[in-house]
């Protein structure tokens, strides 16, 4: 799910810092040292959070399938000939009915239910 733009306390955890302190407290104390004169990518910072992107690789296919008005009987293989579609009866859990092309694979995908993947 996408959060949009956050700061560093929600994003990362950052402890915050005393009620005190000079020009805000919900902020990282020290982003680095003088020398190397840039910030690392470990110091956390403010900005986006969810939606990332991620690519996976190497994810076996079991199946490619067809929308269901194309093919009605979208799960029959040669070795199971019952007459029956890829969705269970009352639909798969928080998310409902298969109506579009269908791609079976094996294991996890990353991200959360009707999010759209990209297959490499």
């Amino acid at each position: 799910k996408g959060k949009g733009f956050n700061g560093v306390v929600t994003r990362w955890g950052v402890t915050r810092l005393a009620r005190k302190s000079h020009r805000g407290l919900r902020k990282v104390a020290c982003i680095g040292s003088w020398h190397p004169a840039r910030v690392q990518f470990q110091v956390p910072r403010s900005g986006q959070r969810g939606y990332h992107h991620r690519t996976e690789i190497n994810k076996k296919i079991y199946r490619i399938g067809k929308a269901a008005k194309d093919d009605p009987n979208n799960a029959m293989t040669e070795n199971d000939l019952t007459e029956k579609g890829i969705t269970p009866i009352g639909g798969f859990s928080h998310y409902g009915e298969v109506n579009e092309d269908w791609v079976m694979v094996k294991g996890t995908v990353m991200g959360c239910r009707k999010r759209l993947i990209t297959l490499r």
